[in-house]
């Protein structure tokens, strides 16, 4: 039969006690891997910041860096077409058309 004023006696072991020392020592623990989590945000913050203000967007760029523009690879025009392949077969489905380029 069960004790109604304690159904779950006996389940559960009661929880740890920790010493003084070992409080202490999972707090310096802790401080550390708060202030190198705290570091790695910053130099993430600081790269992004730089990268992003060293790019061009004008001109339909991305956001990867490029230190010179002229760098680029131009866009190129589309490949030949395989023997025996017609224009026809090259379009694409109707609505699916490639958007104009950014000029």
């Amino acid at each position: 039969m069960v004790d109604e004023k304690e159904p779950y006696a006996g389940e559960f072991t009661p929880a740890a006690r920790l010493e003084p020392e070992a409080l202490a020592a999972r707090n310096k623990r802790n401080i550390w891997l708060g202030l190198a989590l705290f570091g790695f945000v910053v130099l993430v913050g600081v790269t992004t910041v730089i990268r992003l203000s060293s790019t061009d967007l004008s001109e339909g760029a991305s956001f990867y860096y490029s230190p010179n523009k002229k760098a680029r690879a131009p866009l190129q025009e589309a490949p030949a077409l395989p023997p025996g392949m017609t224009e026809e077969q090259a379009a694409p489905p109707a609505g699916l058309e490639p958007e104009e380029a950014p000029e």
